[in-house]
């Protein structure tokens, strides 16, 4: 169970029915998150369409920000966030059979430089300020980003960490479930953000662990 309640229907005003049926339609974020968020009229509900726009719009790819959000949500093991599926994802070819293959995408032929490197960033992020805090983690990101993309690509990592930790907490699925109903998940989970270290310069310093 949620440790927040669900919003309850006579609650729902026409905003957050709209809201939490373009969720069942797009498939992330989830109509149940979506039904604890709205609660808060303000934050909540800004937190939603803020969401939406991040993971839909922009200049990026969604299935690329789609393998960023997985990625990082295996690695912090939210059993909500790593279940979840964009179903726009999906009829862009994310089958779970790639999903599967992000925990070892260095050595995958099915992602391209580009892919790899948004990848390497989302698990350099995942370890913490420190280890994304370097010139050469940029020149890196540069060579397949635009300014505006890496924008784009550090604020969407951001939020997908940040706001996962808290989703994590809610409960809405657990670890435990979650691995159940995907077995892989748990296996994948030992190898998610163990590729990339961060810049020799830094690593004293320690980093923020999630």
């Amino acid at each position: 169970m949620p440790r927040l309640r669900y919003i309850d229907e006579a609650e729902t005003s026409a905003q957050n029915r709209q809201m939490i049926e373009a969720a069942k339609i797009t498939g992330a974020p989830d109509p149940r998150v979506v039904s604890i968020m709205v609660r808060n009229p303000k934050a909540g509900v800004a937190w939603v369409e803020y969401w939406n726009k991040l993971l839909y719009h922009g200049v990026l790819p969604h299935r690329l920000k789609e393998m960023c959000r997985i990625k990082i949500s295996v690695a912090h093991e939210c059993g909500y966030c790593s279940s979840v599926r964009s179903h726009v994802a999906k009829a862009e070819g994310l089958t779970e059979d790639l999903v599967t293959e992000l925990f070892d995408y260095e050595g995958c032929s099915h992602f391209s430089e580009r892919e790899k490197t948004a990848l390497r960033y989302a698990d350099l992020f995942k370890k913490g300020e420190h280890a994304i805090d370097s010139d050469q983690v940029y020149a890196d990101l540069a060579a397949h980003f635009t300014d505006e993309e890496i924008i784009e690509l550090g604020l969407f990592c951001a939020e997908t960490d940040g706001v996962g930790k808290f989703v994590k907490s809610l409960n809405v699925i657990s670890w435990e479930e979650a691995c159940e109903l995907n077995p892989k998940l748990r296996r994948t989970s030992r190898h998610a953000g163990t590729r990339v270290r961060p810049p020799p310069s830094r690593q004293s310093d320690g980093g923020l662990a999630a």
